[in-house]
């Protein structure tokens, strides 16, 4: 006798059902508990009632939701004699199993509902659109912590973009809630494949058909098809100082917890590489295993400074980073060169040649470009304080070139008035933006005083003197003016350069006290020596000022209070400086 056709039906599709999805979650009490809802989705269609709560109970059914207000829900809609039912409007109001009613279809209920009371409505997830490294970045504007950069301001926006693209892999995908279709679609690309599926990504075939984990031959030519990541990467490079790195932490900084980013340094990372390969000699492919390991743990690699000079490195570049883009691990990198750069007239180049056109098609390759090294903006090169033959040509040169860096739009402006207490003004020889220069005779052979150089720090926060000479009987005043002088751009955190005749500790060694002179009788004779007990006192702590005037430290607090965009760069050199130290 044959079954009616709704009946026979049903009992296909529940056995099409089950076995799909007893494949696509991998589970036993997963495929149990949808065993369980099918039971009950039976019970409904043979007594015509919901099951009771001893049943549910029996089952180990989940308790029905509670129904939705009215206002909340959307109008009912039959599908096939009423066999689902379209979801409140929580989740952005699309026909997703949201929260239906419990007072509609059973299959809603059983097959629709488990989902989405155990998984996050994804429109419910926080907006990465709101937050993220742009977000970083503008706060940082806002409080002068980082430089109006165009090139930045673009990088910047890359990094976004890859900031939402993550987290859009991480987001749970939205179920229909109507019907098993989307579970069973998940299914049909097989069990095996689903076990390579890890952190929210999909695993992803090898770019290279017949070589494992992402390998290639020895022939160094393109590939003929590499498939694109489901979420590219980023390849930052460019010159020294352009705020690679700084950009770069700025991500790593917004990432959340289940982004899973592993913040490391080229070197450090393929020095542990080396470690873990020792370890796992015996595995049978043992870099593969290794690329695994970082995987299992990692969704997105943030690697600083990609530079590769090591035969050793090149030659397993290509499978390990195959590997784990396989796997869909996210590349993040910075580097001074571009991708066709790397490894430039390394020895058997040619075999990494596969490794830098995967590079190509796994990341963004973004070539900041900028002409501004903020590295430079924040320390001298050629020192802040200078007694060679041409000291005072070089800190001319300095001083326009600093100039430039802090106000590129403005010209080296002479005739500059700035306003002093009671009425009177300061003339500037020389000022650009927030940088001025002075020589000697202008600022400590006049008659000023403190009011006068506090006006000067109000208004520029780095200062360039020329021409300081030795100190003695015959510039005893503009002595003291120059101690005067260093106490104030010393309070006021002002940076100075400086072109002198000796040392600061040689500056002052004709300026004796009582005491000294008494000791020193000889020398207390010297025409040009003066004897002076409030100068000879004061010189040692002009010459220790002078002296912490051109260290990172002081540069540091110059920074904080005048320039912030200098900031970064001043504390990784305070950091290189100390570990120096730390290792003499």
């Amino acid at each position: 006798r044959r079954r009616p056709p709704r009946r026979r039906l049903f009992t296909h599709a529940r056995r099409v059902v089950l076995r799909g999805l007893e494949a696509a979650m991998q589970s036993a009490g997963a495929a149990a508990e949808v065993r369980r809802a099918l039971t009950a989705l039976l019970l409904r269609r043979r007594t015509g009632q919901l099951p009771s709560q001893q049943q549910r109970s029996l089952l180990e059914l989940p308790s029905p939701p509670p129904p939705l207000p009215l206002q909340h829900q959307k109008r009912r809609s039959s599908v096939s004699g009423g066999a689902a039912e379209v979801v409140a409007a929580r989740c952005g109001g699309g026909d997703g199993g949201g929260g239906g009613a419990w007072a509609g279809s059973s299959m809603s209920w059983a097959l629709g509902m488990r989902g989405a009371h155990t998984q996050a409505c994804p429109d419910a997830l926080p907006s990465a659109a709101s937050s993220g490294p742009q977000q970083l970045y503008n706060d940082g504007l806002k409080s002068g912590f980082y430089r109006p950069d165009a090139r930045q301001e673009q990088t910047v926006a890359k990094l976004q973009e890859l900031y939402v693209r993550v987290a859009a892999a991480a987001r749970p995908r939205r179920k229909s809630g109507l019907t098993m279709v989307d579970d069973v679609e998940s299914s049909r690309s097989g069990f095996w494949s689903s076990l390579g599926h890890f952190g929210g990504f999909e695993s992803r075939p090898s770019a290279t058909r017949g070589n494992r984990g992402g390998g290639r031959g020895s022939s160094g030519a393109a590939p003929a098809t590499l498939k694109a990541p489901d979420v590219q990467g980023l390849y930052m490079y460019g010159g020294v100082g352009c705020g690679k790195t700084m950009l770069m932490d700025l991500f790593v900084q917004a990432a959340p917890a289940e982004y899973k980013v592993l913040r490391t340094h080229f070197h450090d990372f393929m020095l542990d590489v080396h470690q873990q390969l020792r370890k796992m000699a015996g595995k049978l492919d043992p870099l593969l295993a290794v690329a695994d390991k970082i995987a299992e743990n990692t969704r997105v690699l943030a690697m600083d400074e990609f530079f590769v000079t090591d035969v050793a490195d090149a030659m397993i570049l290509n499978r390990l980073f195959g590997r784990l883009w396989d796997r869909g691990v996210v590349l993040v990198s910075t580097s001074n060169r571009a991708p066709d750069g790397l490894y430039e007239g390394g020895l058997q180049r040619p075999l990494f040649m596969p490794f830098i056109h995967r590079l190509k098609v796994e990341c963004d390759v973004h070539d900041m470009a900028s002409p501004v090294d903020y590295r430079r903006l924040a320390s001298h090169q050629r020192g802040l304080y200078r007694v060679t033959e041409a000291r005072n040509e070089e800190l001319y040169e300095e001083f326009v070139e600093l100039a430039q860096l802090c106000a590129p739009s403005a010209a080296v402006a002479s005739g500059v008035r700035v306003p002093v207490a009671m009425g009177r003004s300061l003339p500037v020889p020389s000022s650009c933006g927030p940088v001025c220069m002075f020589g000697f005779a202008d600022l400590c052979g006049r008659p000023v005083a403190a009011a006068d150089y506090i006006a000067l720090c109000d208004r520029f926060h780095t200062l360039a003197l020329s021409g300081v000479p030795c100190f003695g009987a015959a510039n005893r005043s503009e002595a003291y003016r120059f101690v005067t002088l260093i106490d104030v751009l010393y309070e006021h955190r002002v940076r100075l350069l400086v072109s002198a005749e000796a040392m600061p500790f040689e500056l002052f060694e004709n300026v004796l006290t009582q005491r000294e002179a008494r000791e020193r009788p000889d020398a207390a004779k010297h025409p040009d020596v003066v004897v002076d007990d409030n100068l000879g006192f004061s010189k040692d702590r002009t010459i220790s000022r002078l002296t912490e005037m051109q260290s990172v430290e002081y540069l540091l607090h110059h920074a904080k209070q005048h320039a912030k965009g200098n900031v970064l760069a001043l504390e990784e050199a305070l950091a290189k400086h100390r570990a120096t130290a730390a290792a003499a």
